[in-house]
């Protein structure tokens, strides 16, 4: 612990360095210095341990030296990420200006707060899943529960009754990553061992005045543009508004950039699915297997034939969320239907998929600001793809299908956008140069002359300058000194125009400047800086526009994941022979010649044997299931 008198020996540096980690406390904090970023005293101790780095030590005006650990900035994911595995938080603190132009303590600040439910970067993230966040908030009265996934800007929000159990079962649903809460839910002893022992994620206290509903009511109408929460449909959920409100806030809070990345917030109804709680899913092996923990041996792995990210995603969703209307039940099955009946519709669409990136996160890191070109060109290489889906859906009959049709935009203003702007195969990064493709811009493709073709506009000047004397032996030179320079020997120097500038004179010659040399000379010598200042800049530009048009953006990439789901169900149907099943609201379940899907996927010597069921709530309330092992008979 440092005194008084310690702070007042310190370094303006690490008195900065102090100052920040004040506001951080709970949090590692990534300190930028050149190309590293550094932590010190307390945050190297740990980092050096949980990282196995090198601890070292810097001088900070104290006896001693600080402790000290360090990473490479532009390595600096894979160690954040493996931090955020351990279940720690980084802060990382950000030079906010040039260190050559800056005078004096380079100004820094925190940029961002990396949590586990706030990842945003491809390479933290499993593409076949979401990655939520949630938001509890505890009143007497019951449960309002938010959640989302900050890398696809899904929001959704509901209400519960003072339910402990049903609230458990929606955490079982979620499955999210971090979770916050206010003061009131630190009571629940129960659901905080679930979230522990079950659950396995990131829970934190969040702050109180951030879930008043006030407070909470304005964060959500600042964030969605309304003027009432009644535009949103939670006229009448004002737990759910609460709860809404204390995520963004904590988002805000983290992210400091990106929240306009959502848009939307979508409503869940509490009898909408079918409930299940943590046993029955892990018993049922929706996702993954119980003893291995595997994808291989579970329902999703014979489901999900899906071409896209976003399908994937869409595909373990639909699987943990089971629906209970019958008529969005047979919506979907009439959309699958048709797509069996059509053979060459369902390979074409299935073929068209296959090319289309992960739009959604693509655009998360746009309104990040941290796409690279390469995430443009995959955006455009995406979306081109759209106009060849949209067309194949034409004249479909159901109605899931029609839906789709009409939400998929073809975008092709987009992709024409991009496509003008970037080279086909551009960089990985900016500063490698050569982003921005030739044509787009005129005054990059002058810079760009001249930095290519210096010795070549060096010689017209010479030509042009000869030709306008009449000096036959003038010639173009450079050094260090001067720069570029004019020389001319003495027996032509009554022929010198008199705007030249005498700059040199040598025994048999003298040396002139001139106004259009020192302008050539100053383009030349800053020529590769300034390409690459001007690439940044009308790429920025480019990004600006693209995330201009995020609603139809979303709403194509959304439509997209729903077919791919679709696709998805039609391909498994034909390919093991499914039947459609009829779905209403009696109290009958009659099942002929039934096959398990994941036993029989599973059984490689063997055929399965089929088998009847056939319960009601009257006289076949009861089916007794015997054999020398239970496999397989849940």
């Amino acid at each position: 612990m440092l005194t008084q008198e310690d702070l007042a020996k310190l370094s303006p540096m690490m008195r900065q360095y102090l100052d920040v980690k004040e506001r951080h406390k709970d949090h590692i904090l990534f300190f930028r210095l050149g190309d590293f970023y550094e932590m010190f005293f307390d945050d190297a101790l740990l980092v050096s341990r949980e990282l196995e780095l090198t601890l070292t030590g810097k001088e900070c005006g104290l006896d001693e030296r600080a402790p000290m650990c360090g990473v490479p900035f532009h390595s600096a994911e894979s160690y954040i990420s493996r931090l955020i595995k351990k279940g720690y938080k980084v802060a990382i603190c950000e030079q906010m200006e040039d260190p050559a132009t800056a005078k004096g303590l380079i100004k820094r600040d925190i940029i961002r707060v990396v949590t586990p439910g706030t990842l945003v970067e491809s390479s933290f993230l499993d593409e076949s899943k979401n990655n939520y966040i949630c938001s509890i908030f505890c009143s007497p009265d019951g449960y309002g529960v938010s959640f989302g996934d900050v890398s696809t800007g899904e929001m959704n929000t509901f209400q519960l009754g003072a339910d402990d159990n049903r609230l458990m079962e929606e955490l079982a649903r979620i499955l999210p990553g971090e979770i916050i809460f206010n003061s009131l839910f630190l009571d629940k002893k129960e659901i905080g061992a679930f979230i522990k022992d079950k659950i396995c994620c990131t829970a934190d206290l969040a702050h109180d005045e951030d879930f008043d509903p006030a407070a909470a009511q304005l964060e959500v109408l600042r964030q969605f543009g309304v003027k009432s929460v009644s535009e949103l449909g939670l006229e009448e959920l004002p737990l759910a508004v609460n709860s809404l409100g204390g995520l963004l806030a904590y988002l805000k809070e983290t992210q400091r950039t990106g929240l306009e990345r959502i848009q939307t917030v979508g409503l869940y109804q509490e009898n909408q699915f079918m409930r299940l709680d943590m046993t029955a899913r892990r018993n049922l092996e929706l996702t993954e297997t119980m003893r291995s923990k595997e994808r291989r041996g579970t329902l999703l792995w014979v489901l999900d034939k899906t071409r896209t990210s976003m399908g994937r995603r869409l595909m373990r969703a639909t699987i943990e969320q089971p629906l209970l209307s019958p008529a969005m039940i047979e919506r979907r099955l009439n959309a699958v239907e048709e797509l069996c009946s059509d053979s060459i519709l369902l390979g074409s669409l299935s073929e068209a998929l296959g090319g289309i990136y992960d739009i959604e996160r693509l655009m998360t890191k746009v309104i990040y600001g941290n796409a690279g070109p390469r995430d443009m060109t995959a955006l455009s290489a995406a979306m081109s793809r759209l106009p060849g889906v949209k067309s194949l859906l034409e004249g479909v009959r159901s109605s899931k299908l029609q839906e789709l049709y009409d939400k998929i935009d073809p975008l092709t203003d987009m992709t024409d956008v991009i496509n003008a702007a970037l080279e086909n195969e551009p960089p990985v990064t900016l500063k490698d140069g050569g982003v921005i493709r030739p044509g787009y811009d005129r005054e990059l493709d002058e810079t760009r002359y001249i930095a290519e073709n210096t010795k070549d506009i060096i010689a017209g000047i010479e030509a042009r300058e000869r030709e306008a004397t009449g000096i036959k032996n003038l010639r173009i030179g450079y050094n260090k000194v001067f720069g570029y320079y004019i020389e001319v020997t003495r027996s032509y120097l009554e022929q010198v125009p008199p705007e030249w500038i005498r700059k040199q004179t040598l025994t048999g010659a003298e040396r002139f400047i001139t106004q259009e040399l020192k302008e050539l000379e100053t383009k030349v010598l800053t020529a590769q800086q300034h390409i690459l200042e001007l690439e940044s800049v009308l790429f920025d530009r480019l990004r600006k526009t693209v995330a201009a048009e995020l609603t139809r953006i979303q709403a194509s990439a959304s439509a997209v994941a729903r077919l791919d789901v679709l696709c998805s169900f039609a391909a498994v149907a034909l390919a093991n022979n499914y039947c459609r099943p009829i779905v209403d609201l009696s109290d009958e379940i009659i099942v002929t010649d039934g096959r398990h899907p994941v036993v029989e996927e599973m059984l490689t010597s063997a055929l399965f044997v089929p088998n009847d069921v056939n319960l009601n709530n009257r006289e076949n309330q009861i089916a007794i299931i015997t054999g020398p092992n239970m496999a397989g008979k849940s």
